[in-house]
């Protein structure tokens, strides 16, 4: 195994404790472990090797690079692809303690930044007239995508990543929708892997929702604030008066004027990592393929960052990292 990967492996391997899952009766055992498949679905991300059929060829011809003994038939290749996603949103937290346990503050996350980045669709547009009416007028389109506002690129047909990093940019969590998912609804999953450290969550409008809000902060004492505010009434509750306290204070105000900074950042250097830069269409069709191909980039990017601060280089960089697996 390459001295890179395997450095990456062992840190993998700390900070994945979970046992594989239990092989039933029918069927071949288990020969891959969960982490390698990690690394080798980050390596055909920093490739740019997408089809399962490439991914099969490069997988013959280099499979001792990852320490396999044989390489995986395409099959394979495209369940464990599949099954990412649901892996991942295990991992990104524990990689994010075992940093925050190593070397902190730098990644720290008492208090964090979540937001949504819009990805486009693969394939035509599909316009809301034709949503309506249940008619697809190309076969390209993709019909699982939707649309939703994006602060800088306007309409969007896509996907949404769906993000949240500590102040230094660094990815706690993700998870991906589709694009027109309110970015309310995913607190709850941004922010439970992280409930044991994070204290505070900074986010904008679009997570300004009293019932959400009011369960995230029963549920597991984090505050959520935006720029927004309660109505203020005689009888509001306790909740909305301490929210409007915090959210509205100097303090607030100051800690929220760090979250453009903070988490936009995170977005360009996924962006950049992908080549999803400008109106460049998302490789994959559907959620399934597209929530495992964002959330391994988001991935990706944590294992950078953390390469490149024990190598005592700049967080956000690229090329080094992408140069040594090319």
């Amino acid at each position: 195994m390459q001295a890179k990967l395997l450095y990456l492996s062992d840190f993998l391997n700390t900070c994945w404790q979970q046992p594989e899952a239990k092989q039933s009766k029918r069927g071949k055992p288990q020969t891959y472990t969960s982490m390698s498949f990690l690394l080798f679905f980050m390596l055909m991300l920093l490739k740019g090797i997408h089809a399962f059929a490439a991914m099969h060829r490069w997988a013959k011809a280099n499979y001792v690079l990852l320490g396999w003994q044989q390489a995986p038939d395409r099959k394979t290749i495209r369940r464990r692809f599949l099954a990412l996603p649901a892996l991942i949103q295990q991992l990104m937290p524990a990689i994010a303690l075992q940093c925050q346990q190593r070397h902190h503050p730098t990644f720290g996350y008492a208090c964090s930044f979540a937001d949504k980045s819009v990805f486009r669709a693969l394939g035509g547009l599909w316009h809301k007239k034709h949503m309506l009416l249940k008619v697809v007028p190309h076969a390209s389109i993709d019909t699982e995508a939707s649309w939703a506002k994006s602060e800088y690129h306007g309409w969007r047909f896509g996907y949404g990543l769906h993000l949240i990093c500590n102040r230094y940019r660094f990815p706690l969590m993700a998870t991906v929708t589709t694009a027109s998912t309110k970015d309310y609804r995913l607190l709850e999953t941004l922010v439970a892997p992280l409930q044991q450290r994070l204290v505070v969550v900074v986010a904008d409008s679009g997570y300004f929702a009293g019932r959400f809000l009011k369960a995230i902060h029963e549920r597991f004492s984090i505050l959520v604030t935006t720029p927004c505010l309660f109505k203020v009434s005689p009888r509001m509750s306790y909740f909305k008066q301490y929210y409007n306290d915090m959210a509205g204070s100097w303090a607030g105000k100051l800690t929220y004027r760090r979250r453009k900074p903070s988490i936009e950042p995170t977005f360009a250097l996924i962006k950049e990592l992908t080549g999803l830069t400008g109106n460049t269409m998302l490789p994959y069709k559907g959620l399934d393929r597209v929530s495992a191909y964002l959330m391994i980039a988001s991935c990706t990017v944590q294992l950078i960052m953390y390469d490149n601060f024990t190598n005592q280089r700049e967080l956000g960089s690229l090329e080094n990292f992408k140069v040594t697996f090319q």
